[in-house]
């Protein structure tokens, strides 16, 4: 049996043979399309720009602590110096925030969170047949309808919220929301999240580095009164016109005591008011360097676009399927 092969020559003879049902095809393809783009919601799009402002990098409190735990022989796990903002946007408890969050919109007369927003809880038909059907099938006992709803919002708005991270180390923050002040106060919410956020991971860190070192303290200063109570006790009981050599060994020990405990007293006085200092002093870590404002500009969807490539799929697929009909026709014949 000889193999059918289609040339240009051949493929060009098709398209003029059923010029008219290609026709037919492009206009359901188009109609098609508009019918679909005339569903989509309109989007606008809100930026803001950070920068890690590298204070954290500097010889500070943290250097500091580290070097008070290795002078005592303490291990302790200092944290990474900067936190990876893409990571604190993409995080899961900042889109509970703000999927819970009630937000002033043009939709609703009063501030609705985004499962509102969105009506999310409001199932159409269709959707509460299938959710009937998905029960009555895959019947889930521990199934929640909060939890669900935060789910779907949360979802929608990994869709709509964009992380581009420049080689400078710029972050830059984009949210796509059916309203412009909407995206803009939703960037927003999102910078200050994470300023504060960072803010308070660090002053957490500073107070349980503070606490220990106040702990510290009061067991250095214990170990010390004791050195001297002992000290004072052997100078009483040995005066030094009795002196041997084992009691001036003793002498010498006690002393040696006294000393150490001493210096590792004044240390830690003295890194306790740093601390302390440190604890309470206001610092930069995140630089917002661009806040979010209303963008009136539609940024999607590019509604032409999708009519034009919607209308050439149904085009390419309607060839296609022709091409192959024909094919079988011909193998059917021979």
């Amino acid at each position: 049996m000889k193999k059918q092969t289609i040339t240009i020559e051949n493929f060009f003879d098709i398209v003029r043979c059923n010029s008219s049902y290609f026709l037919r095809v492009i206009l359901v393809s188009f109609i098609l399309s508009l019918f679909y783009v005339s569903t989509k919601s309109n989007y606008y799009e809100s930026k803001i720009s950070l920068y890690a402002a590298g204070e954290l990098e500097d010889g500070g409190l943290l250097s500091q602590y580290s070097s008070i735990a290795d002078n005592l022989g303490i291990s302790t796990m200092t944290p990474s110096a900067n936190y990876y903002i893409p990571d604190i946007v993409d995080s899961r408890s900042l889109k509970e925030e703000l999927v819970n969050k009630k937000w002033n919109n043009l939709k609703f007369s009063e501030p609705k969170n985004l499962v509102e927003y969105w009506q999310i809880d409001e199932k159409g038909f269709l959707t509460k047949f299938l959710l009937k059907l998905k029960r009555l099938f895959f019947n889930n006992k521990f199934e929640n309808k909060e939890i669900s709803n935060l789910n779907s919002a949360i979802k929608n708005l990994n869709e709509l919220i964009y992380v581009d991270e420049q080689n400078s180390g710029l972050i830059l923050v984009s949210v796509n929301m059916e309203e412009p002040q909407l995206a803009a106060d939703i960037a927003n919410y999102i910078s200050q999240y994470v300023v504060d956020f960072v803010k308070s991971q660090q002053k957490s860190f500073a107070d349980k580095s503070r606490n220990f070192i106040d702990e510290r303290l009061s067991i250095a200063k214990k170990d010390l009164e004791e050195s001297e109570v002992k000290l004072t006790n052997f100078r009483k009981e040995n005066p030094l016109l009795l002196d041997t050599p084992d009691l001036q060994l003793s002498r010498a020990r006690f002393m040696r005591d006294v000393e150490v405990n001493q210096e590792v007293f004044i240390t830690l006085r003295k890194q306790l008011e740093i601390a302390k200092i440190e604890s309470n002093k206001e610092r930069l870590y995140i630089n917002v360097l661009d806040k979010a404002y209303p963008n009136p500009s539609k940024n999607k969807p590019n509604r032409l676009l999708l009519i034009f490539i919607f209308t050439f799929l149904g085009l390419f697929f309607s060839i296609f399927f022709e091409i192959i009909r024909i094919n079988f026709k011909n193998i059917t014949k021979k």
